[in-house]
């Protein structure tokens, strides 16, 4: 499902207008969604509004073309672990080992983690009406956090978690850290009774190794198992301008509504979280079978951070709006004379870049010795990097090289 963010934490988001979205095809969320007062049925949700209105864009330059978009429909996203470091081991349980492939002691290993993945309910409104939405989260700690997918949560009206045994229980948004991952931190009322999931070593993962999905799929099917294997390991993907290297392959069934599941080890231990899969290929046939999690080292990393700070990940900001130039996104705006880089849509008044001098419809070639290009967005030049840190922007201005130098900020 697509998030329309409004939370405090939220990045900036792309402007609406000056800009034909209609090619393109936006990452498809593992959520379930249902229109309660729409006033269409074929209403699709808004388009994400930046921090700035498009109309500076269209003082500045005239958008002459569109962009033409791959046909990838994901259900969710998270990160690579190259460009935000390493992430520490994780504990083993001595939970033992079963054979999923046979079924052998499958039933209980189910029984003890099942009640640790939840059900989460939010509504939000949108420009076709209330919509309201079901994902899955995964509890880890007895303080009642719970670890889901940004896009489950993020500008949402209300969210509640359904346990089990039915009970509803109303939850709190800790922080996120989209769109640099899809990762996001809830938290109810310590639950009782139910033991949090024990986190796997997601690095010690074989293709070939059988895996257990559990979630909500399509909203009334609560606490759904499917099953699988690793069908491979360090997939890369881009989902929101990040493009991520660690992504978990696997060909266990996931639908809406498993986004912000667990994905179990034979040991019952959770190994990663369903985020995305793939629909159809670049030429519109149908695909099966693959589907992408987010390795539990890198969501136990973020959510602990999150945590800790009480609020969003800590990511730093260039004050600015984008568009990646891509190669299965061609943008003609503003007289490109460049196909690579990241084009200026959006400033934030008196932010970093504006502050720098960088102006609408820059293509930003370079951050640092970080270039921007069809394999290098633009954020992943940002991961690493820290708010108060100041970077040289390389940008191309109408055939015109130009250097800047850009202190960045935290973003907001």
């Amino acid at each position: 499902m697509d998030e329309e963010e409004s939370s405090p934490y939220q990045p900036p988001r792309r402007p609406s207008a000056g800009l034909d979205w209609s090619a393109a095809t936006e990452p498809e969320r593992i959520c379930e969604s249902h229109e309660e007062e729409a006033a269409s049925p074929q209403a699709k949700r808004g388009s994400r509004r930046g921090w700035w209105r498009t109309g500076l864009l269209g003082l500045a330059c005239a958008v002459i073309g569109g962009v033409l978009g791959g046909v990838i429909v994901a259900v969710a996203r998270d990160e690579g672990s190259a460009p935000l470091g390493t992430t520490p081991a994780a504990t083993k349980s001595p939970a033992p080992t079963v054979n999923i492939a046979s079924g052998s002691g499958l039933p209980a290993v189910i029984a003890r983690v099942r009640p640790a993945v939840v059900k989460i309910e939010s509504t939000r409104r949108t420009n076709a009406g209330v919509e309201r939405d079901v994902g899955s989260g995964v509890l880890i700690d007895k303080l009642g956090h719970i670890v889901t997918n940004a896009h489950v949560v993020l500008g949402t009206e209300t969210l509640k978690v359904i346990l089990a045994d039915g009970s509803e229980l109303p939850a709190i948004l800790i922080g996120h850290d989209s769109p640099f991952t899809d990762v996001a931190v809830l938290q109810i009322g310590p639950p009782p009774g139910i033991e949090p999931v024990t986190a796997g070593d997601s690095a010690s993962l074989q293709v070939g190794e059988p895996v257990v999905a559990i979630g909500n799929p399509l909203a009334e099917f609560a606490g759904s198992v499917s099953a699988g294997i690793v069908s491979g390991l360090n997939r890369k993907r881009t989902f929101d301008g990040v493009r991520q290297d660690d992504f978990i392959q696997t060909d266990a069934p996931l639908n809406n509504g498993n986004s912000g599941g667990a994905l179990l080890n034979a040991a019952g231990e959770f190994i990663g979280m369903p985020t995305a899969v793939l629909r159809q290929n670049p030429g519109g046939s149908p695909v099966q079978g693959i589907g992408f999690a987010v390795p539990s080292a890198r969501v136990m990393l973020v959510a602990q951070v999150i945590i800790a700070a009480g609020g969003a990940y800590p990511r730093p900001t260039l004050g600015l709006d984008h568009l990646d130039l891509t190669a299965d996104a061609t943008l003609r705006a503003c007289r490109l004379g460049v196909d690579t880089g990241a084009v200026v849509i959006g400033l934030a008044p008196g932010g970093p870049a504006a502050t720098a001098g960088v102006q609408l419809c820059d293509v930003i070639t370079k951050v640092g010795d970080d270039p921007v290009d069809h394999d290098h967005p633009l954020l992943n030049a940002l991961v690493s990097r820290e708010a108060g840190q100041t970077v040289k922007v390389v940008l191309n201005r109408n055939g015109r090289i130009i250097e800047a130098e850009v202190r960045l900020a935290k973003r907001g």
